[in-house]
């Protein structure tokens, strides 16, 4: 069989069916991890926009947590009004 040198005939060269399947799992793969990026990106979109909460309602929260004292809710109290 003349012109079929290294193929036998069967056209997928020294690759074979391996190379397919690399081929297969590379672009599987660059779209789960395009998928994740776009769902994470997304995700930090939407925790980091204010929800409808005045600045003035987050001091209140750090006031009732403890993280500030009455006279600093007062003073940011004071600079937002």
């Amino acid at each position: 069989m003349v012109g079929f040198g290294m193929m036998d005939g069967y056209g997928y060269s020294m690759m074979g069916y391996g190379g397919m399947f690399f081929g297969l799992l590379f672009w599987i793969v660059i779209i789960v991890l395009a998928y994740f990026l776009i769902k994470s990106l997304i995700e930090k979109n939407k925790t980091s926009s204010v929800e409808g909460k005045s600045a003035l309602d987050h001091a209140k929260e750090r006031y009732a947590k403890g993280e500030i004292t009455k006279e600093e809710l007062e003073e940011i109290r004071k600079n937002l009004i």
